[in-house]
């Protein structure tokens, strides 16, 4: 029996020695009384240096300890057999390995103690656990900027508005977007914009408390939860914070940067009390934001849904007026005030609703520029200012030139050149016969850019007009440089004459730089004779408004066209008033 037993220990012995994976046995201290090379291989530990070491001492944690203590201890005194536990060890360099143990109760291996060993088989499984806490990291995380992603933003909402609808507490959601971020990207490059964003997102874990939660919902989109606030005060507290950090300058490449943001907020209960609603909530105050002059806080309120739902109604009506040709177009004569001729036609943009009626842009410009509908409705009146163009050039048997406004999403897109000289191509309409109108902040807001589609526009023969002049502040310096041919003085200064001065003085000064720039000029909204004469003093050679002739589709347009020849003048005592057209604003 003794050589039985012998022999059973000397194989046990080799077993847990020649053991691919690191096997440890422990008394009931956790003293270490075995260790088999490959635990020595993985920890670093020599047998003879790590043998009557205590194992809990030696490579657990000490926040772990106690814990670890009590699970070998209920092994030991429970005789349990069998029991898996995952722990992170210390290796000889102070590198954390997770291991899972499979501990093991082994009684008649201690004859001198009557609570038996425990028999420790480890496996190292660092690097799986390593792979599944990325995996976890990318499935609720930004990888840019470390902030939550919407999984775990709206996991974390949702368990906010639980206790806050339980506790009777307020929680706030708040949207911030960055101001021009697209500009950024374009001048200084994507790797500049994620740069920025990484400071940004930094600065706004600056500004919150940790039971807060920051996230990157998209590009330069950002929302905020504060778990618990006090009302209204307390969320603009915190929003104000917001403002004052993002704005603080950022040097990035080497450029010095001021950046803004405009932010909205909503609270749960009053606002809503599902994630969904919330986040809708406060991206429409943010979008208020925006529409506001950027750069400020937004709460929510019950008018910005209203607001929503119209737009949504509009946007829909859109699609069916693109389908069902419901968009006509207006022409607006301009005069030249020394002759009365009719020297260009503007043409204005018109929505024919089925219910209604005649619509402006007004009402539909922008929801149509924000759900990015406005470049076709744009594409399509270019083609239909060739069409008609060549008919009421036919009328007049002149090449009579016709002026179109670009909004800035039209002006700015890449394929405008190409698209312009497709339809005047396929329409055979000479270039030359357009007159596009551009704001000036559209032409300033990228100079550089806008420099190169000038130059392309003008190459194809397009007159080139700034609208609005006087109102976007560009530079005299990039005026020169630009191949622009009219100056178009705007309405809002034109209104003012006679009465206002301060319109005068600026009207006056506005024609005097175009003049000394050797620009022609024309003015829009005059009205009455006053206003006539005070522009012909001051140089201004070209005019339109309700003094001459209201805005009027192409078959009115044509009655109008009849009157002259039959020895009718525009303005003055022989002023045309259409009895088919309302004076309204264009």
């Amino acid at each position: 029996a003794e050589s039985s037993y012998r022999n059973a220990s000397r194989r046990y012995r080799a077993l847990i020695e020649t053991a691919g994976i690191p096997i440890v046995v422990l008394d009931h201290k956790f003293v270490i009384r075995q260790w088999n090379a490959a635990a020595e291989s993985l920890f670093g530990y020599r047998r003879e240096d790590i043998i009557g070491q205590n194992f809990i001492d030696q490579f657990i944690a000490q926040n772990m300890q106690d814990e670890l203590a009590w699970k070998f201890t209920r092994v030991i005194e429970s005789g349990t057999t069998r029991e898996n536990l995952e722990i992170e060890v210390l290796d000889f360099k102070g590198k954390a390995l997770t291991m899972l143990w499979n501990l093991n109760h082994l009684n008649e291996l201690d004859a001198e103690s009557e609570h038996g060993q425990l028999l420790l088989i480890g496996q190292n499984i660092s690097e799986i656990r390593q792979t599944q806490n990325q995996l976890h990291y990318l499935a609720h995380f930004d990888p840019l900027t470390s902030t939550a992603n919407r999984r775990l933003f709206e996991d974390r909402c949702d368990q906010a508005i639980q206790s806050a609808l339980r506790h009777q507490h307020q929680v706030a959601l708040i949207a911030i977007d960055i101001d021009h971020f697209k500009r950024i990207n374009d001048t200084l490059g994507h790797d500049a914009g994620d740069a920025l964003l990484v400071t940004l997102s930094d600065r706004l874990k600056s500004c919150v408390r940790k039971e807060d939660t920051i996230a990157r919902l998209g590009g330069d989109e950002f929302a905020i939860l504060l778990a618990n606030v006090t009302g209204r005060e307390g969320a603009e507290i915190a929003a104000r914070n917001l403002l004052d950090k993002m704005i603080q300058p950022i040097s990035i490449r080497g450029s010095e940067l001021v950046i803004t943001s405009s932010i909205g907020i909503t609270l749960c209960p009053s606002d809503g009390n599902q994630y969904p609603d919330l986040l809708k909530n406060a991206d429409m105050a943010m979008y208020r934001a925006k529409n506001a002059g950027r750069n400020n806080i937004q709460f929510y309120s019950a008018e910005m849904n209203e607001e929503m739902q119209r737009q949504l109604v509009i946007e829909q009506d859109l699609r069916n007026a693109l389908q069902n040709a419901q968009f006509r177009l207006y022409y607006q004569p301009i005069i030249d005030m020394e002759t009365t001729e009719i020297v260009a036609l503007e043409a204005l943009l018109r929505w024919d609703h089925p219910q209604k009626g005649m619509l402006k842009p007004g009402y539909f410009l922008q929801v149509a520029e924000q759900t990015g509908q406005l470049l076709e409705i744009g594409a399509w009146a270019i083609s239909r200012v060739c069409i008609e163009g060549k008919e009421i050039q036919a009328r007049t048997a002149s090449n009579i030139q016709i002026a179109l406004n670009l909004s800035n999403r039209e002006y700015n897109h890449p394929g405008l050149v190409s698209l312009v000289k497709d339809i005047t191509e396929k329409n055979d309409f000479a270039p030359r016969n357009l007159i596009f109108e551009m704001s000036e902040m559209t032409i300033t807001n990228n100079f550089d850019s806008s420099f190169s589609t000038l130059n392309q526009l003008n190459d194809l023969g397009i007159s080139l007009t700034i609208d609005s002049f006087g109102t976007g502040l560009s530079s005299l310096r990039q005026l020169k440089q630009i191949p622009v041919d009219t100056i178009k003085i705007d309405r809002t200064f034109v209104n003012g004459i006679p009465e206002d001065e301060n319109d005068m003085a600026i009207t006056e000064t506005l024609l005097a730089v175009a003049n000394q720039l050797d620009l022609k000029t024309f003015a829009t909204g005059v009205e009455n004779e006053q206003q006539e004469a005070f522009l012909k003093i001051h140089g201004c050679r070209y005019a339109q408004g309700y003094l001459y002739a209201a805005p009027m589709p192409l078959d009115k347009l044509s009655r109008l066209f009849d009157s002259i020849k039959a020895g009718a003048l525009l303005g003055k005592a022989e002023q045309i008033y259409l009895p088919f057209e309302q004076k309204t604003d264009t």
